[in-house]
């Protein structure tokens, strides 16, 4: 008896399209930074949390800076099993480079620790661990980084399926996209601080870590100067602004902390936040004007002012040298015109326009109404002279 066999072909077109299928199914499964595998018994999801707040997806949200530290804002981590047993554990070990899999960099307890040990065991759970105990893995006791470099150290996480201690390269998954970033970048050096009006505009010279996003100012109301340094007093006062005695208007002392000193400002130290007054991106000029309360730079007082960079992910570095300076009232023109004696101008003939230190002040606008008036009343004539000696012609 015949049989007749009928072979069905994919078009061209439709193989090419399973191809792709494909493609895209293997690089989602690739996705889960390394914690899928074909075979896997332990997946992490990739939806990982926060414990507390979540910093933008520009500022490395699942990395630990030295706030998350300090604050437990630990990683909540959703861990699925399969082909599991009740005799076994799951654990959670830390190293920085080396492969936690292995008995025998588990045994020391140095080269990977141990953060956390789940049992007994579910299909799905869910993990926090700490950022204290990740960071005291890597060697940052109470969260100090005492590292020569600021970048960031890269952390990779063993969740392992163990059925004995002793195990060699248990079922795990890995998880890689989590750094440990404790240490700001060094500070800007050159440091001088000029009086504005409500403000301080302060220069400095950048320095060249990789990983500065920008600089933090930062003021303290009780300043000190040397003698006849104008511009500086002394006092304090408990919050940002301070209370200053006898600064003359308009000084200031310039960069380094040989001439200036403030006792919350410390070169060399992290600041308080309470302290800080201004920030600006990668310029050599920062603008400070309002603390973190939402208190003003005030007019007349005399202030300490120091910059700090800070990285990607928040934060402040050591502070750099000190400077001194006095916000001023900036008075314009008009108003030093009428101190004079003037008695023309103002309302609706004045115009502010920016100048100095940031002040709006006032500037006469009748004289330049009469000036262009004037020329516009010379080209009228000029235009009309000129018709009638063609007509003429």
């Amino acid at each position: 008896m015949d049989t007749t066999r009928t072979l069905v072909r994919l078009r061209p077109r439709g193989r090419r399209h399973l191809a792709r299928m494909c493609a895209a199914a293997l690089a989602a499964a690739a996705l889960a930074g390394g914690a899928r595998r074909a075979d896997a018994t332990v997946t992490i999801s990739t939806d990982v949390d926060r414990t507390g707040d979540r910093r933008q997806d520009a500022q490395n949200p699942l990395w630990i800076s030295r706030e998350d530290c300090l604050t437990d804002n630990d990683l909540r981590f959703t861990v699925t099993l399969r082909d599991f047993s009740t005799s076994q554990t799951l654990e959670v070990w830390v190293s920085e480079s080396q492969d936690c899999t292995l008995y025998s960099n588990r045994d020391t307890g140095t080269r990977c620790r141990k953060v956390t040990a789940v049992s007994p065991l579910r299909e799905t759970m869910d993990i926090e661990l700490s950022s204290k105990e990740i960071a005291a893995a890597l060697g940052a006791e109470e969260c100090e980084g005492t590292r020569s470099s600021t970048g960031a150290v890269s952390v990779t996480m063993y969740f392992m399926r163990l059925e004995s201690l002793d195990e060699d390269e248990p079922d795990h998954a890995k998880w890689e996209s989590t750094k440990l970033d404790l240490q700001g970048p060094k500070p800007p050096t050159e440091v001088e601080a000029h009086p504005g009006d409500g403000r301080l505009l302060v220069d400095f010279k950048q320095n060249e870590d990789e990983d500065v996003e920008g600089y933090y100012l930062y003021c303290d109301g009780g300043g000190q100067s040397s003698p006849g340094a104008g511009g500086a007093g002394a006092g304090g006062g408990d919050d940002g602004a301070g209370a200053a005695g006898g600064g003359s208007g308009g000084g200031a002392t310039g960069g380094g902390s040989s001439g200036c000193g403030a006792s919350r400002l410390v070169p060399g130290e992290v600041p308080a936040t309470a302290l800080r007054c201004g920030k600006v991106g990668k310029a050599n000029r920062g603008e400070a004007a309002k603390f973190e309360d939402g208190a003003a730079i005030a007019n007349g007082t005399s202030y300490v002012v120091g910059v700090a960079a800070y990285d990607l992910v928040g934060n402040a570095g050591p502070l750099s040298e000190l400077s001194c300076a006095t916000p001023v009232e900036v008075d314009g023109f008009f108003e030093k015109y009428r101190e004079a004696g003037g008695q023309a101008g103002g309302g609706f003939c004045s115009v502010g326009g920016p100048v100095g230190a940031g002040r709006w002040v006032s500037a006469p606008l009748g004289v330049v109404v009469a000036g262009a008036a004037l020329g516009l009343w010379r080209r009228g004539r000029r235009l009309r002279a000129r018709s009638i000696k063609q007509e003429s012609q």
